[in-house]
C-alpha cells in the first residue's frame, strides 16, 4: 500500500451530467442560460487513496479543464497544482478537495487563516414577470435566504416587479438589482434608481447600473443615489475604481489564485465584495471556503444554486442567509453519487437550444416579436427606450407542435 504521505495524483475521471433546472425557473433558464445545466464532475484520486471532487458548469464557468491539463496532472503532487488557475474550475476544485482530505484539514485551512464561521449567500433570479419573482422570493425565504439578486431588464417594469416582491416577503428581506449596464448613463440611472429607492427600502444594492468603463459617470451616479454600487473587478482597473470612487464594492470570481489575489487587494482598500461562482452544491461550498478566509467577502455570494433541481450533495442548508463553513476535511461535504449517476449523460453531450418566440408588450399596446433575445442589443445601444412603466415580455418555447412551427415560420421565415 502506498504511504499516506504520497500526494501524487494517480487518476482523474470526468463525468458529464445534465442537472435539470428547478421546475420553478426551468423555462427562464432555458431561455437565458440553457447550457448551465450541463456539468462536468471531476474525480481526482491520490496515491494515498484520498479522493477529491469538483465541477465545471460547461456553459458558464470561468474556465474549463482542458484534457491536456488533466493528462499533465497525473503523476504530479496535488500540492504543486492547487494554485494553478490554468487547471480550470472542476480540476482545481477537485485538487483542493483531495489535498484537504489527504492532509485531514478543511479546504479553507489550505487558503489562509479562517476569518468567519458562516458565509452570506444570496438567492438568484433571471429577469421574470412580477409573479415569478414573487415565487422566487418566497422560495428563497422558505429556504433560509434573506437576500435575492435579480437581473433588472428594460423589457420588464421594474417598479411593478419590486412592488410585487415587497408585498410578498418579510420586511427584512433584501433585493440586489443587476442592471448589466442597461441603464445606459448617469442621466437615465440617477433619477430612475433614486425613484425606486424612495419607494422600496428593500432595494439594497445595484450592480453595474451603467457601463463600467464610464468612470466619470459612475462616480457621479454614486454621489446621487444611496444604494451601494457593485462592479465587476477589473473594469475599470481596480486602482482606478478605488481612487475615483466609482463603486462601493466589487464582484469577484474566477480561479482560486485570482480570487485570493483580488480579495486581498479589496481587503487592503477596505472594499467589500461578493463572490460570484456559479454551480451546484460543490461550487457553492468551494466559494464558502474562500469566503471563510477573505475578510471583505461580506456581501452575499452568488452561487445560483437555487436554479437546480438538486444540489448533488446529500446535505445542504442555508440558515439566516448564511452557509456554515465546514470543518471536515476537504470541501467537507458528501456527494450524492446515486443522483449524479441518474443525471449522467454522454461525455460529449451538448444540450440543444429550442426555438423561441419572444414578444415585447409596449405600454401603448404595440407588440414586437423576436426569434429569441435579439432585442437586447437595441436596448443597450439606446435604440429602444429603457425601463418604461407598463412594459412587459413573454416568450414561448418550441413545444414541437405544428401550431408553434407555423407561427415561427410566419413570423421569421
Amino acid at each position: 500500500m502506498t504511504a499516506p504521505t504520497d500526494f501524487t495524483i494517480a487518476a482523474v475521471e470526468r463525468i458529464r451530467v445534465d442537472v435539470p433546472f428547478h421546475e420553478r425557473c426551468a423555462d427562464r433558464m432555458t431561455v437565458r442560460g440553457n447550457g448551465w445545466s450541463v456539468t462536468d464532475i471531476y474525480r481526482v484520486e491520490l496515491a494515498c487513496g484520498a479522493v477529491g471532487v469538483g465541477e465545471t458548469i460547461v456553459g458558464y464557468t470561468w474556465g474549463a479543464s482542458a484534457e491536456a491539463r488533466v493528462e499533465a496532472s497525473r503523476g504530479r503532487s496535488v500540492f504543486d497544482l492547487l494554485w494553478d488557475d490554468g487547471l480550470g474550475a472542476g480540476l482545481q476544485m477537485a485538487c483542493f478537495d483531495a489535498a484537504g482530505k489527504a492532509a485531514g484539514v478543511p479546504c479553507h485551512r489550505l487558503m489562509g487563516p479562517q476569518y468567519r464561521d458562516a458565509c452570506p449567500v444570496s438567492w438568484w433570479s433571471q429577469d421574470a414577470k412580477p409573479e415569478e419573482w414573487v415565487a422566487e422570493a418566497r422560495a428563497a425565504e422558505a429556504g433560509g435566504f434573506t437576500t435575492m439578486k435579480v437581473k433588472a431588464r428594460p423589457w420588464h417594469d421594474l417598479d411593478a416587479q419590486l412592488a410585487a416582491v415587497a408585498a410578498a416577503v418579510s420586511p427584512h428581506f433584501k433585493l440586489d438589482a443587476d442592471f448589466n449596464e442597461m441603464l445606459l448613463g448617469v442621466d437615465v440611472a440617477a433619477p430612475f434608481i433614486a425613484r425606486l429607492e424612495a419607494k422600496y427600502p428593500m432595494l439594497a444594492m445595484v450592480e453595474s447600473p451603467i457601463p463600467q468603463g464610464d468612470v466619470a459617470g459612475n462616480a457621479a451616479l454614486r454621489r446621487q443615489i444611496r444604494s451601494p454600487i457593485a462592479m465587476h473587478f477589473g473594469n475599470p482597473p481596480p486602482m482606478t475604481a478605488i481612487r475615483e470612487g466609482v463603486c462601493d464594492g466589487f464582484v469577484i470570481g474566477g480561479g482560486a489564485s485570482q480570487v485570493m489575489s483580488h480579495g486581498t487587494l479589496a481587503a487592503h482598500a477596505g472594499m467589500p465584495f461578493w463572490l460570484q461562482m456559479v454551480g451546484t452544491g460543490l461550487t457553492t461550498m468551494f466559494s464558502v471556503h474562500l469566503g471563510a478566509v477573505l475578510a471583505q467577502a461580506r456581501w452575499p455570494a452568488i452561487p445560483c444554486i437555487n436554479i437546480y433541481s438538486h444540489t448533488l450533495l446529500k446535505e445542504f442548508a442555508v440558515e439566516g442567509g448564511h452557509v456554515a463553513v465546514p470543518d471536515g476535511p476537504g470541501l467537507g461535504v458528501e456527494v450524492d453519487w446515486d443522483v449524479v449517476e441518474g443525471f449522467r449523460v454522454d461525455p460529449d453531450y451538448r444540450k440543444p437550444d429550442p426555438r423561441q418566440i419572444h414578444t415585447i408588450h409596449w405600454p401603448d399596446g404595440r407588440r414586437t416579436r423576436y426569434p429569441g433575445g435579439g432585442y437586447r442589443g437595441d436596448f443597450t445601444a439606446g435604440r429602444l427606450p429603457p425601463f418604461l412603466p407598463g412594459i412587459s415580455l413573454d416568450y414561448r418555447l418550441d413545444d414541437g407542435s405544428e401550431e408553434f412551427n407555423r407561427e415561427y415560420r410566419d413570423l421569421f421565415g
